[in-house]
């Protein structure tokens, strides 16, 4: 028997000496010479049935804090199966579809660079139904995503693609999904989506007006900050079946921003079909650099700050920062797909290539294949499905939080394999912990 790798221990100065293990989730105050025996036990100075008392000895065992020689690695292994039989076993497939690549925003942290602006030919769609209807015997019905560049640049071509799809497509549209800048919404978009049903909208707002204008801004220099808010109060009432995601990216730039925007925009949107929640600046596309990526992205320790610092405010819960059991693996976010980790979802781009990750766009050493030609490129496709998740990374096989961090986005490793990009993609460390469970405890104060 042996100390669990998924154990913490740790001291702190609200909370006193403590235990977490991360694969139970459980939590425990101990006293101080509890925490000197169990650090002996950890560093395998002394044997946990030679110094505890049968009661105890059993105790541990029982909640994992004491494992067989091999359970900790069973239990990595199960984590995996999990992960695999969900990527394989999908009852829809999952397109992503880029009606072109062109946009009229110039945001500095986006990762897609010098692509060209045409739109989706109407021979490239007619091959998109044919791929589709080649795969329509092992679906039930078609996820469907718009994505860009910006996609309402690309409004008729859209409609066509949907007349097509609905009178020539042997898989009808189960959920639909668009990532839009919102600038160009009008009525007679809304009204179209409406129609269309579609179930949810992406639309981000980078802070308040002069922050949101710095990144969020206009290829020819003017503000998209007013044009958007009033688009969402259209598509809130025109539009009240989709679900509106108001998505906020943050960096360096504007973390201290954010607080007074989420509280603004909740409440100009209060009863609408609105969700406003924050993501985190990612520059993940495999032709950055160190230097760029870090003077954009927020590092692991103030990414948990920041969600301190959203809990302080009352924007989220403080017992919802409590580590949770990754379940990213196993589900999508934002209404959209995670192709990388699904076999059955793919990107395609205004020209027909397919990608497995839409970060990959444009970039045609990157495309697996075509809608004509199927998947050509297996070595991408195993990349993302096999080789870059958090179960092929020694660090994160190491490391006592894998059960709680979703590893991260695996186009970091992709990057670091093939051009040695360094990457940190740890969404918890020890500071945030201790932080996370300080913050928690204080609700039972």
């Amino acid at each position: 028997m042996k100390w669990s790798n998924y154990n913490i221990l740790f001291y702190s100065d609200k909370l006193g000496y403590c235990l977490f293990n991360s694969r139970m989730l459980s939590f425990s105050k101990i006293s101080k010479e509890t925490f000197e025996l169990f650090s002996k036990i950890r560093d395998n100075k002394i044997i946990a049935e030679e110094v505890l008392n049968r009661s105890d000895y059993d105790k541990l065992v029982k909640t994992k804090v004491i494992v067989t020689d091999h359970e900790d690695n069973n239990y990595l292994n199960t984590l995996k199966y999990r992960k695999t039989i969900q990527s394989y076993n999908t009852k829809s497939l999952g397109i992503i579809l880029c009606p072109t690549l062109s946009c009229n925003f110039a945001c500095p942290y986006c990762y897609e660079h010098n692509l060209p602006n045409n739109t989706m030919r109407e021979p490239v769609q007619d091959e998109l139904i044919k791929f589709i209807n080649k795969k329509s015997e092992d679906f039930q019905d078609l996820t469907l995503n718009w994505h860009g560049g910006e996609p309402l640049i690309a409004f008729e071509t859209i409609k066509q693609i949907y007349m097509k799809i609905e009178n020539n497509s042997k898989l009808h549209i189960g959920h639909s999904s668009m990532v839009s800048n919102g600038y160009l919404l009008s009525q007679s978009v809304c009204n179209f989506f409406h129609e269309k049903k579609l179930d949810y909208l992406q639309i981000t707002i980078d802070g308040s007006k002069d922050i949101h204008n710095k990144t969020r801004k206009l290829k020819n220099g003017q503000s998209s900050f007013e044009r958007i808010i009033e688009n969402i109060d259209m598509a809130t009432d025109l539009m009240p079946n989709c679900c509106i995601g108001i998505r906020t990216n943050i960096g360096k730039s504007n973390r201290e921003d954010y607080i007074q925007l989420y509280f603004e925009l909740s409440k100009r949107w209060a009863g609408k079909n609105c969700n406003i929640y924050h993501t985190y600046v990612l520059d993940n596309s495999v032709n950055t650099c160190e230097k760029r990526r870090i003077s954009l992205e927020l590092t692991t320790e103030e990414k948990n700050n920041f969600e301190v610092m959203l809990a302080q405010n009352g924007i989220k819960t403080k017992k919802s920062l409590y580590p949770k059991m990754d379940c990213s693996l196993y589900t999508c976010m934002d209404c959209s797909l995670y192709t990388c980790m699904d076999d059955n979802a793919y990107v395609v781009d205004p020209n027909g290539f397919l990608y497995k990750c839409w970060a990959d766009v444009g970039i045609m050493d990157r495309s697996i294949g075509t809608l004509e030609s199927g998947i050509t490129n297996y070595n991408i496709v195993s990349q993302f499905m096999i080789a870059t998740d958090k179960f092929s990374d020694e660090k994160c096989l190491k490391c006592c939080y894998l059960p709680v961090c979703d590893g991260g986005c695996n186009l970091y490793r992709v990057g670091n394999i093939e051009k040695g990009i360094p990457y940190n993609v740890c969404n918890i460390n020890d500071e945030g912990l201790i932080k996370y469970l300080e913050t928690y405890m204080e609700t039972y104060e």
